[in-house]
């Protein structure tokens, strides 16, 4: 199949697609925060680009050692993160993958990415167990919902945010990743829905995350 789950728990306004009044309003109502996954959620499958990922944006000399390898993919979302809903929150990611490891260019082109102006106030990287940077990697699939707490204490202590539970908002590409956030008080919705990689049973995403 290639629907994804519904939102978890339901959440008023559509992820991504979000008229200018619910940004101001969620601006309004206090600090917030987007967790995205990486792999095929902030990337696309390597050699997606164009075709049939005609949003993606490959990265020419930049590698990606996720699933078969190749040349780094950017998702729709990586690419205008600056135009969505995220913009007005803080930004951090949990990822199963290493995003090609400590030093890489992987690293180095997603930051640039995320890094909306005041919500991603670092350039460190944190593995998934202590949590010692909102940007975490290697958290097994279907254990991301415990790293989260971390992000938000992160965010607590360096900028004073101050973030609800109700006020995250994360997303993933695989359904198993999801499911866990249900009883959590998060928010989490399953994203590249209508792009799934047949390789792996569409069990994941293609193309990845759009505005």
């Amino acid at each position: 199949s290639l629907s994804c789950l519904p939102p978890t728990p339901p959440i008023s306004h559509p992820a991504m697609r979000v008229v200018l009044a619910t940004v101001a309003a969620a601006s309004a109502a206090g600090d917030c925060l987007c967790i995205f996954d990486i792999d095929r959620t902030l990337t696309g499958s390597q050699g997606s680009a164009g075709s049939p990922c005609p949003t993606d944006e490959e990265i020419s000399g930049v590698y990606d050692v996720a699933y078969a390898g190749g040349t780094l993919v950017l998702s729709e979302v990586s690419q205008f993160i600056a135009q969505t809903f995220c913009s007005q929150c803080y930004i951090g990611t949990i990822s199963a993958g290493s995003a090609s490891g400590a030093g890489s260019a992987e690293r180095g082109v997603l930051h640039d990415k995320l890094a909306v102006p005041g919500h991603l106030p670092t350039t460190s990287w944190s593995a998934c167990s202590p949590v010692t940077s909102p940007l975490v990697t290697g958290c097994p699939d279907g254990t991301k919902q415990n790293a989260v707490g971390g992000i938000v204490s992160w965010y607590q202590q360096h900028v004073g945010a101050s973030i609800a539970n109700g006020d995250v908002h994360f997303y993933d590409d695989r359904a198993d990743n999801v499911k866990p956030f249900a009883s959590t008080g998060y928010n989490a919705r399953q994203i590249s829905c209508s792009s799934r990689d047949s390789k792996y049973g569409n069990a994941i995403g293609l193309c990845g995350a759009e505005v």
